[in-house]
């Protein structure tokens, strides 16, 4: 990184991508992302291919460091707008993590009135940390929003189970979807 000092978010922006034409351009560096990010999660990337994430998502945010892509948050259009992947690069300093990071909750905590997730494992604690506990999303909607099969409704009013790529995974609901 050419700048010794403390990195601040001000060195950091992101920009909607929603083009087809812009999705190939940079699908390189953000499939790359997703793949080092999902790649210890139990059910993995839920995108086979570069092709896949191109055409069965809707808009992505996709955080910058000059012209670097440190960052990315994936959409689908699902009962409003789902967020269904996200990551930072794997390979950059600890001090753009750690801002990258931020960008990331600022992402969130201004989408969680109009966007919605599935969450578990690290990304549930991350994202309940930040934010997220104050737009938990009952788990008697699972079924509804999700339009997967559920497994079990937890005790808690939020968690439940689904079978996601093979694998039985407990989820939560996050933000506010359109139904």
């Amino acid at each position: 990184m050419p700048h010794s000092k403390l990195l601040t978010e001000n060195y950091l922006y992101y920009e909607m991508i929603t083009t087809i034409r812009d999705k190939v351009n940079i699908v390189d560096d953000v499939y790359d992302i997703l793949y080092e990010n999902y790649k210890s999660v139990k059910g993995g990337l839920h995108f086979s291919s570069k092709d896949e994430l191109i055409t069965k998502t809707d808009k992505w945010k996709v955080i910058y460091y000059d012209a670097q892509i440190v960052g990315v948050v994936i959409y689908k259009a699902k009962q409003g707008l789902k967020m269904v992947a996200m990551g930072i690069h794997t390979i950059i300093e600890k001090n753009l993590r750690y801002v990258t990071k931020q960008m990331l909750v600022k992402i969130f905590k201004f989408t969680f009135s109009h966007t919605w997730m599935e969450v578990s494992e690290a990304a549930e604690k991350f994202i309940l940390k930040n934010g997220g506990d104050n737009f938990l999303i009952p788990n008697k909607l699972a079924k509804q929003l999700t339009g997967k099969e559920i497994l079990e409704l937890c005790e808690d009013g939020y968690h439940y189970t689904r079978e996601i790529n093979g694998i039985i995974k407990t989820k939560v609901m996050i933000g506010t979807p359109k139904y």
